[in-house]
């Protein structure tokens, strides 16, 4: 099997190229109309591409870090994923993370200076999380602690994002209160994420592995995720641009959507009510992004 099939494999095993690509694209372009509100957009058609594959490469090479990460971990509890049943080796993801970090750079340095600081603070992030902040041993038992720190940097490229549409530096960014807020917006949809694909039903929980259902159990396991979708929503009234009505009412019937879920889940504790949960989160984002945008477009 040559080396790009194995990529391939690789790919659609770990990085599933149509829910990917799809969160992706409702990601950057929730962004663009987030900016247009209150900047001059200076990036161009083509330009939009080139973000959209520099932040593709972004995305993919947090999960080669992942990968890595979890190795020691996977080839006692998940020896099918690719890298314990020797698909590729640790030199291909290392070889993966320095194409990844080599397209950013470039994309990002083609819309200027500022651009590309923006895109090597958020570089640096990531490089930080992949060595676990170096204090591995100290935030690896602490569940939420490790994934809070890492879905942080979603905002970190919020900002990247922001820089390459604008190609305004980082320090002027941050001070709008619209962009600020979309920022730390950001960072909880991938908390749901985060939180929402790690809890389980009671016969689903695994001997080892730490879930936030065991961890705090369904109620808090919840509790977690609901707390983030109602603060982003509540932060979405800060964002200008927006139809206020539409916003209101999507984002509404969006969190009662999570909520009848949650629900049904907590009572019943049954494998379908836990998998519709953590597939209703992961989808979360994409529906969030969607209703943002709609709110933008729609007079």
């Amino acid at each position: 099997m040559s080396k790009m099939n194995r990529w391939w494999i690789f790919t659609k095993e770990r990085f599933a190229p149509t829910s990917h690509m799809a969160m992706i694209v409702v990601f950057l372009f929730a962004h663009l109309l987030v900016i247009n509100a209150v900047k001059s957009v200076r990036a161009t058609f083509w330009q939009d591409i080139l973000l959209l594959i520099g932040v593709t490469a972004f995305y993919f090479k947090l999960r080669l870090y992942d990968e890595v990460k979890d190795y020691e971990l996977d080839v006692v509890i998940n020896k099918h994923r690719p890298l314990p049943r020797g698909l590729l080796n640790h030199q291909d993801m290392y070889s993966g993370m320095i194409t990844c970090i080599g397209i950013e750079v470039f994309t990002f340095s083609l819309m200027g200076f500022n651009a590309l600081l923006a895109i090597f603070i958020a570089i640096a992030y990531s490089l930080l999380m992949y060595k676990e902040f170096f204090i591995k041993e100290k935030i690896r038992p602490h569940l939420t602690t490790y994934a809070l720190l890492h879905t942080i940097v979603t905002s970190v490229l919020s900002f990247a994002i922001f820089s390459f549409l604008s190609q305004e530096s980082i320090i002027n960014l941050i001070q709008n209160k619209t962009l600020l807020s979309f920022a730390i917006l950001n960072w909880l949809l991938f908390n749901i994420f985060e939180f929402g694909r790690k809890t389980f039903s009671t016969t689903e929980e695994r001997d080892q592995v730490d879930t936030y259902s065991s961890l705090f159990g369904r109620t808090g396991a919840v509790l977690m995720v609901v707390s983030q979708a109602l603060i982003a929503h509540l932060l979405t009234l800060n964002l200008a641009g927006t139809n206020k009505n539409v916003l209101i009412f999507m984002s509404s019937l969006l969190f009662i959507i999570l909520i009848l879920i949650s629900i049904s889940y907590i009572i019943k504790n049954t494998i379908p009510t836990a998998k519709i949960y953590r597939h209703f989160s992961s989808a979360y984002i994409i529906l969030f992004y969607l209703t943002l945008i709609l709110s933008h477009i729609i007079p």
